[in-house]
């Protein structure tokens, strides 16, 4: 009977320490901690991930982690542990020893002793820093494996009982882990899952444990390939890569794609025997980014149209234009005086309307290339685009005795022929649209956040309450051509342009008393 105990105790020894050395081989961070916050237990994914040793913070608030200035959501945290409740995928900011902040995504859990009673809190984080610096659509796959079982065994006399519960708790944890967890020993048969793994192939524990993985869970066009990688990882010839990713197979048969962290396990004597594996289910990430590139193409086929519209409205359609307007003018030269007064009249209207239409094709033209013929952004300096801009208008400042003004204005990224228009539109408007003393247009910029702050103000009519809706709109007028002559098209170039630098773009008025025009460009480097 004695052997018999000892067998028993040799075993339960063994495979708690195989599964304490599941939680020691992940890159993860597992903190484990009172209700009230107090760190208890510390891993070496959370040094990694924080620069502290256990050392540092054992005994400490949980709250040095929250980076000054940022709201401390620990106690709403906690609260929510206190009722039961378990946290996912909770993404916030954290400071780490060095002081530079870092974005983390939590997944904390209560814990609980064999009477069900709450009696603190495990918390397994991940740096997801770089995946927010990345494209959101393309995420990288959570690291949510990185656990550890911080229980003390200092006594080896323990118990088959409390062996046995030091087991279940490791294997909680790795329940608790929002990724898939399943372990791959060398005859390929599988040694162990979590509960997300069978969530995700709709599966239970036993009916995955001992099968062949590949056989069983992969399908046949990628099985060769994913079985070459595995036989090298056994063998030690490769390293595991970052991300690998492949599709599985579910109960219903339906493939589910996964991007998997893959880390060898060893024995005491250095051989490789298993690989741990830990996938996040990407499937509808990898459906959002095909939606999106369907989308990409179907942009560049309408922007390739509206580049041969371009070609149209600047050649094929202003030709016949040119005829009209040649010819007419041609009569207007030779028949003048010698019809009736209403031909003459009819005469100077089609000249006057060829006219008016041969602009609004070119600001048409204009309109469309803002997003097609767009330079790449450079740094540009303001001061040099309000320069331009009087210089371009000298004539009409000139003639209407206009004051145009700026205040200090900044170097921005953008593309310096397309806010020299907008910059020339808006203070041609503000000259305009001007009352019966000489116009003043006002320039200037005012840095908010990450975004540059611009403003056009003019002292002239103003624009009524019921046209503000339709402002920027194409071929949108308040007045009529013959008092103020343009073709509508102006303000709509301004906020395409704006729009294509990442900016807004709106308007402040009064009738009778002038308007202030906004429009922002966000900080770029």
């Amino acid at each position: 009977m004695e052997d018999i105990n000892v067998k028993s105790e040799q075993f339960n020894e063994e495979k708690l320490a195989f599964l304490a050395s599941i939680i020691e081989s992940s890159d993860d961070a597992i903190i484990g901690k009172t209700l009230d916050g107090t760190i208890l237990s510390w891993n070496m994914g959370a040094q990694k991930i924080y620069g502290y040793s256990a050392n540092e913070v054992t005994g400490h608030s949980i709250s040095i982690l929250v980076p000054p200035g940022y709201p401390d959501d620990i106690s709403q945290i906690l609260k929510r542990i206190r009722q039961g409740q378990r946290i996912e995928h909770y993404e916030t900011v954290r400071m780490r020893k060095d002081g530079k902040k870092i974005d983390i995504s939590l997944t904390i859990s209560p814990i609980k002793d064999s009477t069900g009673r709450i009696i603190g809190a495990s918390t397994i984080a991940r740096d997801i820093t770089e995946r927010k610096r990345a494209e959101e659509a393309l995420r990288r796959a959570y690291d949510d494996l990185e656990m550890r079982v911080q229980e003390r065994t200092s006594e080896l006399s323990r118990t088959n009982e409390a062996l046995r519960r030091e087991r279940d708790k490791a294997q909680k944890y790795l329940d608790v882990a929002g990724v898939m967890v399943v372990i791959i020993g060398a005859d390929q048969k599988v040694v162990l899952v979590n509960r997300k793994c069978c969530e995700i192939l709709r599966y239970n524990e036993h009916e995955i444990i001992g099968k062949n993985w590949f056989e069983t869970f992969l399908p046949e066009r990628v099985r060769y390939e994913v079985e070459v990688v595995f036989t090298k990882l056994m063998a030690g010839e490769i390293e595991p890569v970052e991300f690998f990713e492949n599709p599985v197979l579910t109960r219903s048969g339906k493939e589910r794609m996964i991007a998997w962290h893959n880390t060898v396990l060893r024995d005491e004597a250095g051989n490789i025997t298993s690989i741990l594996s830990s996938g996040e289910d990407i499937t509808e990430r990898k459906r959002a980014e095909e939606e999106r590139e369907r989308w990409t193409a179907e942009l560049a086929r309408s922007n390739a149209e509206l580049e041969q519209f371009a070609y149209v409205a600047s050649h094929d359609l202003q030709e016949p234009l040119r005829m009209i307007s040649g010819f007419t003018k041609l009569l207007e030269r030779r028949y003048k005086g010698r019809l009736d007064r209403s031909a003459d009249e009819f005469i100077a209207y089609i000249v006057d309307g060829a006219a008016r239409m041969q602009r609004m094709i070119e600001d048409l033209l204009a309109y469309s290339r803002v997003g097609t013929r767009g330079k790449p952004f450079e740094p540009t300096n303001f001061e040099d685009i309000f320069d331009q801009a009087v210089a371009n208008l000298m004539i009409t400042i000139e003639e209407n005795k206009a004051q145009v003004t700026h205040d200090p204005l900044p170097t921005v990224m953008a593309d310096d022929s397309q806010v020299a228009q907008l910059l020339q539109n808006l203070i041609s408007n503000g000259i305009k649209f001007r009352r019966e003393e000489p116009p003043r247009v006002h320039v200037s910029a005012r840095r908010k956040g990450n975004e540059w702050f611009f403003s056009v103000q003019d002292n002239g009519i103003g624009i009524a309450p019921e046209f503000f809706g339709s402002l920027f709109q194409l071929f949108q007028r308040e007045h009529a051509a013959n008092k103020y002559p343009g073709t509508g098209i102006g303000l709509a170039i301004c906020r395409r342009i704006v729009e294509r630098h990442g900016g807004r773009i709106w308007a402040e008025s009064e009738v009778g008393k002038g308007s202030k025009f906004y429009f922002t460009i966000p900080v770029k480097k």
